[in-house]
């Protein structure tokens, strides 16, 4: 299902990010997978593409660790079914930190003879984890966090991307998606920054981009 498609949901909040940022996580993955392959992918554009998706998806779950969920426990109350939701969450998480360290010590010790089934690893739960949080993590999300919360969620990652990393973290985002969703996001954007994205900032990352041609064969 796309950005688009999902993000034109009845709800209460708007999810376009959340599912924009989901899936961009998605894209590497299946990069990264593709990249360790030791007769056909690039030990290069594999760490390359392993510094971006480990620096976003730790802003992003850092986020959702200390912004999102805490205050998502006051408001479930004793509900079992949601307080069990919400431990799902977390431990989903947690999961994924032993994980993401196995790959950084093979990257560490030059040991790249593992590093297909660590990457495959990883992604089988991230991707299983992003379908958890859509499936029933963001209905409980716009049931219960207000709009203001809310905004504080995206406020946490935008400060923690900070104003000159959104010239990288744009492209990033927005690398090989669909016209719907890169409409959506840039709709949520002031006019000078949609300007900045497509006259310097993506040009710039696909000049740079690590992925290349390797990423898109």
């Amino acid at each position: 299902m796309s950005t688009d498609t999902r993000s034109s949901a009845h709800t209460r909040l708007d999810f376009t990010m959340m599912y924009a940022v989901h899936d961009a996580f998605r894209r590497d993955l299946g990069q990264l997978v593709a990249a360790a392959d030791p007769r056909t992918g690039s030990l290069r554009a594999f760490k390359a593409g392993w510094a971006n998706l480990t620096y976003y998806l730790d802003i992003h779950h850092t986020a959702e660790d200390t912004v999102l969920w805490p205050p998502m426990r006051g408001k479930v109350g004793a509900d079992p079914e949601r307080k069990a939701l919400l431990d799902a969450m977390e431990a989903e998480h947690a999961v994924l930190d032993p994980l993401v360290a196995a790959v950084d010590a093979r990257l560490a010790a030059g040991d790249t003879a593992g590093l297909p089934a660590d990457v495959t690893a990883l992604r089988e739960a991230l991707t299983a984890h992003f379908d958890h949080e859509e499936e029933a993590g963001l209905p409980l999300v716009d049931a219960v966090v207000s709009a203001k919360d809310w905004d504080a969620f995206g406020e946490e990652q935008r400060r923690r991307v900070g104003t000159k990393g959104a010239a990288s973290f744009f492209p990033w985002l927005l690398d090989s998606a669909p016209a719907a969703t890169e409409q959506k996001v840039l709709a949520l954007v002031p006019g000078p920054i949609r300007l900045l994205f497509r006259k310097t900032w993506r040009p710039k990352y696909e000049k740079n981009s690590p992925w290349g041609q390797f990423a898109r064969s």
